[in-house]
């Protein structure tokens, strides 16, 4: 099978805690990872930043945050976004079709993220996303936009009618996005082998793959509904045969850099 078709593997939640750092920077140097988006309000933040700038080649982006920890911003100035206390909700259904989200206010808090992400990695992020794909709320799809076309940024897009929407505003994105190498049950060797091969047989273009590997760590097991697939992650997107099967299926490897 033969196509020119870029394969962006991009790992979420740089910064969530230092054993995802750790399994990120992992998956980077010994297996497919080629971008990462980095959380600016959550525990290991700085050590996520340290191994970005000792991981040149790394590619990374932003990943925008309203679903955990607290805000950049002061709390009073983005109301919508926050709780009583200050600190954002921890569920997406907070914000994805309940219209609580001011575009404005979380484009505040948006810009916040990525100058802080840039000023802790010393070079510019390349692209964004959200933290639980909270952007399929209209809102928040109109402020990563707007942080998109500020940027120059390029923007995680769902689906190809959320595609196009960002295209048609000058938002630069990949032509496709797989987010099926998550959970339990499809995150094996074999099962990214059949998506390596769904991905090739779309043809020319681009494709970004998320995934999540790290090191579950007391931090991630203590917090997160999503720990312990992360080492199964790891450990499949290091795996020779994946590697071998990106060649065999005539995918190349890349970095958000390279989409025009």
């Amino acid at each position: 099978m033969s196509s020119d078709r870029l394969l962006i593997v991009n790992a979420d939640d740089f910064g969530r805690s230092a054993g995802v750092d750790r399994g990120i920077a992992v998956a980077h140097r010994d297996g497919i990872v080629t971008a990462t988006t980095l959380m600016t309000n959550a525990p290991a933040t700085t050590h996520a930043a340290t191994l970005a700038r000792e991981l040149p080649a790394l590619d990374v982006g932003v990943h925008l945050v309203l679903t955990y920890g607290r805000p950049l911003s002061v709390p009073a100035d983005v109301p919508s976004l926050v709780e009583v206390d200050g600190s954002f909700p921890r569920s997406p259904s907070a914000f994805v079709g309940t219209g609580r989200a001011d575009a404005e206010q979380a484009l505040r808090e948006y810009r916040a993220q990525f100058a802080r992400a840039e000023e802790l990695i010393g070079r510019r992020p390349t692209h964004l996303d959200t933290h639980h794909w909270v952007h399929d709320e209209p809102a928040l799809e109109s402020a990563v936009v707007e942080l998109a076309r500020e940027t120059g940024a390029l923007a995680r897009q769902h689906d190809d009618a959320q595609r196009e929407r960002f295209r048609g505003k000058g938002v630069r994105t990949v032509d496709a996005f797989c987010r099926a190498f998550q959970h339990e049950g499809h995150i094996s060797v074999e099962d990214l082998l059949v998506l390596l091969e769904r991905i090739a047989a779309d043809g020319d273009g681009s494709t970004e793959l998320m995934c999540h590997p790290g090191e579950p760590d007391a931090e991630l097991l203590g917090g997160s509904s999503y720990a312990r697939e992360r080492a199964i992650e790891l450990a499949t997107l290091c795996d020779p045969r994946v590697r071998e099967a990106v060649a065999r299926c005539g995918l190349r490897l890349a970095t958000f850099a390279e989409v025009s």
